[in-house]
């Protein structure tokens, strides 16, 4: 679980005499004491609970304003705790945000189903909670001053904004009362009239809906007839409830009320209900609700999920506030692209849905989302700076992909991921056989279980080259996996599960065992260059790695220079608190330290300053666009500025092309590593590439 801990502002929107209470349920210790800590720090009085059970209790004496509430908890779940707050009277709209795993559909569902406000995924993005809660808060203070506004306009309005007209209907003489003329704004001249001048301040489509009432009134076809209409006095737009009644044989009295403020208040308040705050676009629950009857009439159609690739970088880089300003404009965007062709909806932070009604025609789809994409890759413009950014797209075709609302939109999402696999500005239509395959699955987690055993594995080393000196310096150590029968099998189709299986340490252990012996071998050579060896999430949380490391380190005498142990940024940040922690000791080993994939987690500035880090290697899916993304070059600027102020060394990771390092080389990047210096190879050609590459400088 990601666990920034950045420095937020003070919620200015709460009284300092009564600051805004919360309360937080969650089992896990570590997640609870963070959220606790970020929400007292901007100035919430918060109460914890470390199971629903207790969250209830505490609710009832805490009485909250809001409560965060995670889903899955021992005793009682976060579904059945929210139904329980919800029974409890005078709590039906209390707000209520559920915590829960990205992506799922189901368990998103689920949480409003059981009466929640709002869901936050995980990994917890901490400088959007805060703004997520404080929106929470504010709509749900609006919501009741709305409520209150109009149960007092219901009230007053018994009393007051009233009027009334007369008709007479042998000569069509109408007659209006004082009180109505002053409500309006009239002069008083024209009090006697025609039923035409009443029209007149009505729309035209309603003339002949409101004259067939009233002929119905005189004709006795209806003793008293109650309707609502709209009425339009210059730029002025009122709505009206009128009761006419007929009085006398040839006269029709109407009894005017203005509703306006209770008619807006329900159209704000069912626009709350069915939009997002943000973008004006449908929410989650407006967007299903389409999908349920969409499916109930047995139409074909299409469901496309889309997200902005790296939007959380951007967000980081560039501020909450111009991060959401792009939400907004892209989502207007998107909208206008539609061109009604279908209906967008805000899913979560920085994901879309749209539902194209009857059609599940490929080619036609096909070209609905590239006018989307299109339009979202033109050049945004937030404050000085000009954004390009990327987007991934999944499309599910009903009833082909799904029977349900939840299997298209599972169907969707897994087709989007599968386009940001591939990189770039993609679509992919969702294609079952791409799904994992049951049988491959469990055949390879069984050859895995005795690939150890029988010698299967190999390590790789990729040349990193320092800039300056056009040296190479040091080599990154990469498993592959060499089986008898399908040969040499890439990493990402076994990495996964090797990840998810006991295996992990095992086979990490391995990892570093060769590496660090490599590392002796080359360095007895004279070759002094430093190898690099990845640390698994499992890994990086075993109460004894950095011992087990140092024992590797002593066991070969090994200088711990030539040693660099790497872990991903989202590793690092899933709990900050202990991976500085781990880090610490890790260093200690004498090893040094680089973060890996730097710029595809959400990193806190505060945390990188407390980690002794040595290196920082930026992903490189910032790199690939370089030369002709202004944007991946702004933030490559930025991660170099970053580092130099920490007095860590970057390195570059995916350089293919020489105009590539020149640019890096210019911009004041460190090292590069990546196909234009060579290939992954083998100890013994990496050897002698590094021996001819470095010779010939």
């Amino acid at each position: 679980m990601v666990m920034n801990q950045p420095n937020l502002p003070m919620d200015t929107d709460q009284p300092t005499a009564h600051p805004i209470r919360i309360l937080v349920v969650d089992d896990d210790m570590s997640t609870r004491l963070t959220l606790v800590k970020i929400l007292q720090k901007s100035g919430y009085a918060v109460e914890q609970a470390a199971n629903g059970e207790a969250g209830l209790d505490c609710f009832k004496r805490f009485k909250p304003d809001l409560v965060l509430l995670d889903v899955v908890m021992p005793i009682m779940d976060g579904y059945e705790t929210c139904q329980a707050i919800r029974q409890l009277p005078g709590q039906a709209a209390t707000p209520v945000l559920m915590l829960t795993g990205l992506d799922d559909v189901e368990a998103i569902d689920s949480a409003f189903a059981a009466g929640a406000t709002d869901f936050i995924t995980k990994p917890i993005n901490w400088p959007l909670l805060i703004r997520r809660v404080r929106y929470a808060l504010r709509t749900f203070a609006t919501a009741q001053a709305l409520n209150r506004a109009q149960l007092r306009q219901h009230q007053a309005q018994e009393i007051a904004r009233l009027g009334f007209w007369e008709w007479q209907v042998d000569d069509d003489r109408l007659y209006w009362s004082s009180e109505l003329l002053k409500m309006f704004g009239l002069p008083p001249s024209p009090q006697e009239g025609h039923l035409s001048n009443y029209l007149g301040f009505i729309p035209q489509h309603e003339h002949a809906r409101i004259t067939a009432i009233l002929n119905e009134v005189y004709s006795g076809k209806q003793a008293r007839a109650v309707f609502q209409h709209p009425f339009m006095v210059g730029k002025n737009a009122f709505m009206l409830r009128v009761i006419a009644e007929r009085d006398g044989k040839e006269t029709v009295f109407g009894v005017i009320q203005d509703i306006t403020d209770v008619y807006e208040t329900k159209r704000k308040l069912e626009f709350q209900h069915y939009h997002d705050a943000l973008t004006n676009l449908a929410n989650r629950r407006m967007f299903t609700e389409q999908l349920e009857d969409v499916l109930a009439r047995n139409e074909a159609f299409a469901v496309i999920s889309l997200d902005i690739d790296r939007f959380s970088l951007i967000n980081d880089t560039l501020g909450h506030k111009e991060g959401d300003k792009l939400l907004q404009m892209s989502a207007s965007r998107i909208s206008g692209a539609l061109e009604g062709q279908g209906l967008a909806a805000r899913m979560g932070t920085d994901e879309f849905s749209i539902l194209i009604p009857q059609q599940n025609d490929s080619t036609q789809i096909s070209q609905i989302i590239t006018q989307v994409q299109a339009a979202l890759a033109q050049p945004f413009r937030l404050g000085d700076q000009q954004i390009h950014i990327e987007t991934s797209a999944g499309i599910a075709l009903a009833p082909q992909d799904g029977q349900s609302v939840a299997d298209l939109l599972n169907a969707a999402v897994k087709a989007r991921l599968n386009a940001k696999k591939i990189g770039g500005i993609r679509f992919v239509f969702f294609d079952p056989e791409q799904q994992q395959d049951n049988s491959q699955r469990l055949y390879l987690e069984s050859e895995l279980r005795k690939a150890l055993g029988l010698n299967q594995f190999r390590l790789f080393y990729q040349p990193q080259v320092d800039v300056q000196s056009n040296r190479i310096i040091g080599v990154e150590a990469l498993i592959r996996w060499l089986h008898p029968e399908m040969g040499m099998v890439p990493p990402d189709r076994f990495i996964p599960i090797v990840e998810e299986l006991e295996l992990v340490h095992e086979i990490g252990d391995w990892i570093a065992e060769e590496a660090v012996r490599q590392a002796k071998e080359w360095h007895d050579k004279g070759l002094n260059i430093r190898v690099g060896a990845n640390l698994s999430a499992q890994q990086f949380t075993k109460n004894n790695l950095a011992q087990t490391l140092h024992n590797i380190i002593l066991k070969h005498e090994l200088p711990p220079s030539c040693l660099d142990l790497e872990i991903t940024e989202s590793i690092a940040m899933q709990n900050p608190e202990s991976a500085l922690s781990t880090l610490n000791q890790l260093k200690s080993t004498g090893a040094s330290l680089a973060i890996d994939d730097f710029g595809t987690g959400y990193s806190s500035l505060e945390y990188l300053q407390k980690f002794p880090v040595d290196l920082i290697k930026i992903d490189r899916a910032f790199i690939k666009n370089i030369l002709v993304n202004p944007s991946d070059q702004a933030i490559v600027r930025a991660i170099l500025g970053i580092a130099e102020s920490m007095g860590m060394r970057v390195i570059a990771e995916g350089v293919e092309q020489a105009e590539e390092m020149a640019l890096l080389k210019e911009l004041g990047c460190h090292e590069v590593q990546g196909y234009f210096v060579s290939r992954p190879l083998d100890a013994e050609a990496a050897e002698a590439f590094i021996v001819a590459y470095n010779n010939a400088q």
